[in-house]
């Protein structure tokens, strides 16, 4: 008896017509399976050659239009010599549509790669009679075209990998060239828009693809003029709207058709139904906004603009003393007989007149024996998406909420195997035992021994002070670090980094949308990870990694220059790594390669100013480099740099500023990866090592201006820009962790100005956030190990680095029996040094050391430059 799934069936049929179509091809077409980040392609070709670019055409379908698409578009395909590639399974197809595979991929099910314009629009017309599919999704970085079908696009981009760019953040990506031999990137931009030098060898179809509300939005004869965008993403957008008729502000949900579907046809369109049916058996309930139109044809859905803010963006406190409302909301829906089914933070509304649930495509009467198969990523229980709807399903999201706001932190972004067990550890491990007590309870495995939503209000109600306590007080007990454990858990990342290496002397490669390039630099590449393994064995006091450095070392070496040079994304970074792994290894070939890289970018006009990617981060190299090598010619080589910084130096408002770069119009920087703060640090670094006090006296004044005129209204980090902008306080690149690290570098003398920035970066150090250099936890630990040196600060910087070793125990992984962090993404697992895996590793091992060294101080780089013994 066959006990699989109506979908399950419906993969297996795919995959047999799929495997009988490719035997039947002509003999002297050639077939290949590959994987392209989380989706499975099978190419077919036939013996021509094609261009290296061009004019591709897309075909869209839905998962449930895949068995057609076989029969119908496939043979037409074959019959007209074309080269394509479709997705070898069905899940894949799920993923294209998802976005998974990235927003502007959405619809791209079939890829043709015609041999020319002409035979391009001979396939269009072909196709345009017979592919009419009824719920594929529009592809939103293509032209529309045909005059009948809608699901045929077209798009100017490479069609087989040749020459690459380097983009800002050193990472390569695919080029095509203009007819005045010049490169550019091969952008997929979401709003369709092509290069204005490539004519579409066919008028694009008078049809938009809708991305975003461009003009009034019109349901039923009214219109609805859009005052802000509130969210977009590859499903469609939410938009504030002002109706001129009355002045009534309302909020319009837009879906695009397609997007998400299922193998029966069932997409975010038709979960947009299901809101609506959901939000008419609520009416006049108060739990919801009041739907007010809705155009199934559009994917419009209208309700009402409840006002207020997302409980998530409030301070911790106010966070808390929202759940037992949340809790009571909760079970008053239950109450109405309907389940939520996607209860999150960001699907909560606090408004004037009180909590509002939102975003209900999800939700189902209670005892529905199959809801949405749709969920999030740390909200859902493991009875499953496909358990008939209960209320114990929310207790569980309940749980979750409780999670967010006491860390601060959203569920969904943790590694997602034992993510329960995580969030009560993480609770536990900062003190919260009154939450995680709630949280296990909401957690039970049993979905019968979750308690009710209207006891969980009780329960939060008496709770409330001890958590509003324990929250103040902060973690309860730093604990004391394991040092043992961290050089164990740093090793094995080490070695985990090993499977990133597609051959013994190739580079480190990437699993996301440039992985059929190499990368080459600090940020992410090669360069990193040289850097990141020679800092593990010298910390560590072993020599497991000679060879691994002494390969990637090799490598590089044997590469041209870049045409990037910035420390963390080029040339200059990649000789930092060159001069380090030669002197390790004795190696003079990889330090001529060094100078070979560096005169290089010491000589450039390098784009832009700042420490990432700019003039910065090249002289910042320089004293690395003659750290490294125990020489004076790269500081000399790097003076050519500090003039041009100097003089391009701007002031305003009593802060020293740079253009950034790409738009020099743009507003000024003042951070630590593209602003003011990184700048400062190269450029005290380089005077005070070169005894050209002028220059170290002017970057004090320009640190000095950030900490006077460059601070948010209440002080607690640093403006993001001269506009007013601000980020996320606790990263380096952007917050008041990177200020205070350049701080720290420039060995600023004003005391005041340094003791103020260490009051605003203890009081945003967070709970919880992601594991990486860049934007998380392992660039809050780099500076609090930094803050050991400093004599007043040196018991608490030790405690807090015990604190954040214990918090990365509880975010690490396993991948193949190795430890592992995951990225800024949880399903990105990466050896990159500042976004991938590495960067908490490298941290932990200087943290079991006892080192109170930047990674990329002069001081550690000449350690680590040390011959290997």
């Amino acid at each position: 008896m066959d006990r699989s799934s109506p979908a399950e069936r419906f993969h297996a049929r795919y995959a047999l017509a799929l495997q009988a179509f490719a035997a039947g091809l002509p003999g002297d077409w050639s077939t290949r399976v590959h994987r392209d980040g989380p989706v499975s392609w099978r190419t077919c070709e036939p013996p021509k050659r094609l261009p290296r670019q061009g004019w591709k055409l897309h075909v869209s379908a839905s998962a449930a239009d895949a068995l057609d698409l076989l029969d119908v578009v496939l043979p037409a395909l074959v019959g007209a010599g074309a080269a394509f590639k479709l997705p070898e399974d069905v899940p894949s197809i799920l993923r294209i549509n998802a976005g998974l595979a990235g927003r502007a991929q959405v619809g791209k099910i079939i890829t043709v790669y015609p041999a020319s314009d002409d035979a391009l629009a001979e396939l269009i017309d072909r196709l345009d009679a017979m592919w009419r599919p009824a719920r594929a999704p529009a592809v939103p970085s293509d032209l529309p075209v045909g005059s009948i079908s809608e699901a045929l696009f077209i798009r100017y981009g490479e069609f087989e990998p040749g020459e690459v760019v380097v983009d800002s953040d050193g990472v390569p990506r695919a080029a095509l060239r203009a007819p005045d031999g010049t490169l550019h990137p091969d952008r997929r931009d979401i709003r369709g828009r092509q290069p204005d030098w490539a004519i579409p060898p066919v008028p694009p179809a008078d049809r938009p693809v809708t991305t975003g509300p461009d003009g009034p939005i019109e349901i039923d004869g009214v219109a609805y003029l859009p005052l802000k965008l509130l969210g977009a993403d590859a499903r469609g957008f939410v938009a504030l709207c002002v109706r001129p008729a009355d002045q009534r502000l309302v909020v319009v949900r837009h879906r695009r058709r397609g997007v998400e579907g299922d193998e029966f046809g069932d997409d975010v369109v038709t979960r947009l139904e299901n809101e609506r049916r959901v939000l008419d058996r609520l009416r006049g309930s108060g739990l919801v906004p009041e739907p007010l139109a809705y155009d199934p044809s559009a994917g419009c859905l209208v309700v009402s603009d409840e006002g207020g803010g997302r409980p998530e963006r409030l301070p911790a406190q106010e966070r808390l003393d929202l759940m037992p409302a949340l809790a009571a909301a909760v079970a008053r829906l239950h109450a109405r007989g309907v389940v939520h089914r996607d209860l999150k933070l960001s699907n909560v509304r606090v408004g004037p007149r009180g909590l509002r649930l939102v975003d209900l495509e999800l939700a189902a009467p209670v005892g529905t024996r199959r809801p949405v198969p749709c969920g999030t990523d740390g909200h859902m229980p493991p009875e499953g998406l496909h358990a008939a709807a209960a209320p114990p399903y929310d207790v569980y999201g309940l749980g979750s909420c409780l999670a967010h706001a006491v860390l601060g932190h959203c569920p969904g972004l943790l590694p997602e195997p034992g993510n329960a067990g995580r969030q009560i550890g993480l609770l536990l491990w900062h003190g919260q035992r009154a939450a995680a007590a709630v949280v296990r309870a909401c957690h039970h495995p049993d979905p019968a021994r979750r308690p009710a939503a209207d006891r969980i209000a009780e329960r939060l109600r008496e709770v409330l002070p001890a958590m509003r306590a324990e929250r103040a007080a902060g973690p309860g007990a730093y604990g004391s670090p394991d040092p043992r454990w961290a050089r164990r858990a740093a090793m094995s990342a080490g070695l985990a980094a090993r499977r990133f290496t597609a051959s013994r002397r190739d580079a480190h490669r990437r699993p996301d949308d440039c992985v059929e390039y190499e990368c080459e630099g600090l940020h992410s590449g090669a360069a990193g990870v040289v850097v990141a393994l020679a800092t593990l064995d010298t910390a560590l006091g072993t020599r497991q990694f000679t060879g691994d450095v002494a390969d990637a070392a090799t490598w590089l070496a044997e590469r041209p220059p870049s045409p990037v040079h910035g420390l963390f994304t080029g040339d200059a970074g990649v000789a930092v790594a060159l001069a380090l792994a030669g002197a390790r290894l004795g190696r003079t070939d990889l330090v001529v390669a060094a100078r070979r890289r560096f005169e290089h970018a010491a000589a450039s006009q390098a784009c832009g100013y700042d420490l990432f990617s700019g003039a910065a981060g090249i002289v910042f190299a320089g004293c690395l480099l003659d750290a490294a090598l125990g020489a004076e010619w790269a500081r000399e080589l790097a003076g050519r740099q500090v003039e041009r910084i100097v003089e391009a130096a701007r002031q305003a408002g009593g802060l020293t500023g740079w253009p950034s770069d790409p738009d020099p119009s743009g507003p000024v920087y003042l951070g630590a990866a593209h602003g003011t703060a990184g700048v400062a640090a190269a450029l005290a670094t380089w005077g005070r090592s070169t005894g050209r006090t002028g220059v170290a006296a002017f970057a004090d004044d320009a640190l000095r201006g950030i900490a006077t005129h460059g601070l948010t209204e209440d002080g607690s980090t640093i403006l993001a820009t001269t506009a007013g902008e601000h980020r996320v306080a606790e990263h380096w690149c952007h917050g008041v962790t990177g200020f205070l690290w350049c701080l720290l570098h420039a060995r600023t003398r004003d005391a005041e100005v340094r003791e103020a920035a260490v009051a605003a970066f203890d009081q945003a150090t967070p709970f919880l956030d992601n594991p990486t250099m860049c934007h998380g936890l392992s660039g809050v630990l780099e500076t609090w190990r930094m803050l050991q040196a400093l004599p007043g600060h040196r018991d608490r910087a030790r405690r807090r680095v015990a604190h954040l070793t214990g918090t990365l125990r509880l975010l690490r992984h396993s991948q193949d029996g190795d430890t592992v962090w995951s990225s800024d993404r949880p399903s990105v697992v990466t050896p990159d040094l500042w976004v991938g895996f590495l960067g908490p590793a490298v941290q932990l091992a200087l943290a079991a050391a006892g080192s109170a060294d930047s990674l990329l101080s002069p001081r550690w780089v000449r350690r680590c430059a040390r011959p290997a013994r």
